[in-house]
This record gives structure tokens, C-alpha cells and sequence, in this order.
């Protein structure tokens, strides 16, 4: 087996096993990541790579934006439209391989990110609901 098929194989199973709230962090994570790689493509003009980067962001938004209950908190219906502004800005960075515009989400992302961080790292609040962000 190779040593990628290994590696995402594992992975796989971490994110399969993780609890909600730390889910929502891989995600996040990755989808800071998928960001910061697109943009680096668009400089190096492989834009290929660019497209599938920003596709699979544009995915974890849909997930975040499918997974959430915005009745269940406040600023459920808030949340709900930064997925969605996410997601117009994202197949707007593609289309235009714009790297401003990538660096616009990577500015929504970052925050959301290490809110979520915080959160799962205090015990007290290890009850956090799945549904939530």
C-alpha cells in the first residue's frame, strides 16, 4: 500500500471518529488550508491546482452550511449567511483566480477557526451540540 493511500486512509479515520465539535475544527482547518493553497496556486499560475483547491473548499462550506441548524442557537441565521457569502466569494475567486478575493475569505475563515479552537479546547464545553457552526 502506498505511503498516500496510508495516509488518507488514516485520515479518514480520524475524521470518522473525531466527535462533532472536533470535526468542525478539521474542517475549518481544512478549509483554511484549501485557501491559503489555492492562492498560492493562482500566484504560481498553476491554475489547475487552483480549481480543484478551491472546489473542495467550496465542498467543506457546503457541509458547514448543510450540517448547521441555524434555529438552534443565536446567530444561527447569521452564521448561515456567512456560508453563504462563502460560497458566492468562493466560486467568484475561482472564476476570476483572485487571489483578493481569496485573502477576503481567508479573513472570514481565520476567526471562525480559532473561535471553534477555543471552544473544543475548554472541557467545560466539550457538550457543544454537532449541529452548531
Amino acid at each position: 500500500m502506498a505511503f498516500r493511500d496510508v495516509a488518507a486512509s488514516y485520515q479518514s479515520r480520524a475524521v470518522e471518529t473525531a466527535p462533532g465539535p472536533q470535526v468542525l475544527v478539521m474542517l475549518y482547518d481544512r478549509l483554511a488550508v484549501d485557501i491559503e493553497v489555492a492562492d498560492n496556486a493562482i500566484a504560481e499560475r498553476n491554475l489547475e491546482a487552483a480549481n480543484e483547491a478551491i472546489q473542495h473548499a467550496q465542498q467543506i462550506v457546503s457541509v458547514l452550511r448543510h450540517s448547521l441548524r441555524p434555529d438552534g442557537f443565536d446567530g444561527g441565521e447569521d452564521l448561515l449567511a456567512l456560508y453563504d457569502f462563502l460560497s458566492r466569494h468562493l466560486v467568484d475567486a475561482n472564476l476570476s483566480k483572485s487571489q483578493t478575493v481569496l485573502r477576503q475569505c481567508a479573513t472570514i475563515v481565520a476567526p471562525l477557526r480559532d473561535a471553534w479552537r477555543l471552544a473544543v479546547a475548554q472541557p467545560e464545553r466539550a457538550d457543544v451540540p454537532a449541529h452548531v457552526g
